[in-house]
């Protein structure tokens, strides 16, 4: 079933449509959560479920974990159901509250070299689209531009799809993220180089492509923004077009290049001996997160950030010499 154009049809898609209203009012984009309540009001036509009751065999059965499916993901449906079961309860409804979820394992995620970046670039700027359609060309030129917009300031990858002219300002050389992770708005400075870039790719966007969108990044219907999967898509088809692939431990994803961005941002405040305790908060309000120890997270376990540290570490050559075996 295409969930893209689905309409909610069961005994719980008035009550689902209010309450993905009701999360929109209060600030939330909740574009992923009703993906997957879509998903579950499909379920529950299928299984010809007519009385708008929650009841713990339906949370249940659509709670199970599935075959190939990561028991995060599983979670993750049964939180939004969760949401929605505690939304019914304040209208007076019955329903069944799960309760014990998984928890996704932080992974170490891979950090892009010089050589790696050049290479991934090489790959995204040549890219021909296989069609002679102008709209595939258009979002060719995109890719060039919304992956180095990610890597560049460290966006993550809904804050760069989702980034809208109105939040642009060349003039300034910033951009406005709003409504990033957590409902925080935050401005992010371009570096120059990449201001000069956003003004050629506008003026191609709208000369060229006559493309008039709101959205800085616009899917094939200009309408609507690029989607995480395409953007997914057409990173891993780039990457495994480079002669790192499947040389590395840990497959790099669009994500890396924003964890790439900071360990290489701290890696040169070190080398320049500026002070790293001084300068990590401004780049944790730059990223959008929450605390400095966050950010720090990011650096953790990552060969370059050691190497460095080794080199810069005076006083722990003095306290632990090294040992020399014979």
């Amino acid at each position: 079933m295409k969930i893209k154009d689905y309409s909610f049809q069961s005994c719980f898609g008035p009550y689902i449509e209010k309450f993905i209203q009701e999360k929109r009012d209060a600030g939330f984009v909740y574009e992923s959560e009703e993906w997957k309540l879509k998903h579950f009001d499909a379920y529950c036509v299928e299984a010809s479920i007519t009385d708008p009751v929650l009841t713990r065999d339906v949370v249940y059965a659509w709670g199970a974990l599935r075959d190939d499916e990561a028991l995060v993901t599983c979670s993750g449906r049964v939180s939004i159901l969760r949401q929605f079961a505690l939304y019914l309860t304040t209208l007076g409804i019955d329903a069944y509250i799960p309760a014990g979820f998984f928890k996704a394992e932080k992974t170490v995620i891979h950090v892009l070299s010089d050589d790696e970046i050049i290479a991934l670039f090489e790959k995204i700027d040549g890219y021909v689209p296989a069609t002679t359609g102008k709209v595939f060309h258009r979002l060719a030129a995109e890719y060039k531009v919304i992956f180095r917009m990610i890597y560049c300031c460290g966006l993550r990858i809904s804050e760069a799809r989702r980034l809208r002219w109105d939040d642009v300002d060349l003039k300034d050389g910033s951009i406005c993220v709003m409504q990033s992770k957590g409902r925080k708005d935050r401005i992010v400075y371009l570096a120059d180089d990449l201001v000069e870039l956003m003004k050629s790719y506008e003026s191609v966007l709208r000369s060229k492509y006559s493309c008039d969108s709101e959205w800085v990044f616009p899917a094939r219907d200009a309408a609507n923004c690029l989607s995480t999967v395409t953007i997914d898509k057409m990173f891993r088809t780039c990457w495994r077009s480079t002669q790192y692939y499947g040389n590395c431990d840990r497959s790099p994803t669009v994500h890396s290049l924003r964890h790439t961005f900071v360990v290489k941002r701290m890696n040169m405040w070190m080398e320049e001996d500026v002070p790293l305790n001084e300068m990590l908060p401004y780049l944790s309000q730059y990223l959008g997160h929450t605390s400095p120890d966050n950010t720090f997270y990011y650096y953790h376990q990552v060969d370059s950030a050691f190497r460095i540290i080794r080199k810069k570490d005076a006083t722990g050559l003095k306290v632990i010499p090294e040992v020399s075996y014979e």
